[in-house]
């Protein structure tokens, strides 16, 4: 998992802030599964830098509408109270 979040990382700060899909993760990374890269962008996700969105997907195959990722070099904020309730709550 930590090589699939440093490689989906430093693929992201390769593309200079330009979103990618999760098509273009795979075809630039096709050592790692797709469950991987899936728990990759959800740890950047949780973590607060990445961010998402849902667009129309360009090829003709395949979903209509496809999530584009767009990573951000600093953590954003907490946007909502449950999120900062998360990150206060200490395991028992």
């Amino acid at each position: 998992m930590a090589n699939a979040s440093s490689k989906v990382r430093a693929l992201f700060t390769e593309s200079e802030g330009n979103p990618l899909t999760l098509m273009t993760i795979r075809t630039k990374l096709q050592d790692l599964r797709a469950s991987e890269i899936s728990m990759a962008l959800c740890y950047l996700m949780r973590q607060r830098y990445l961010t998402r969105e849902k667009i129309a997907n360009s090829q003709a195959k395949g979903r209509k509408e496809v999530w584009s990722y767009r990573y951000h070099a600093e953590r954003l904020p907490a946007t909502t109270e449950q999120e900062t309730a998360n990150e206060q709550q200490v395991p028992a």
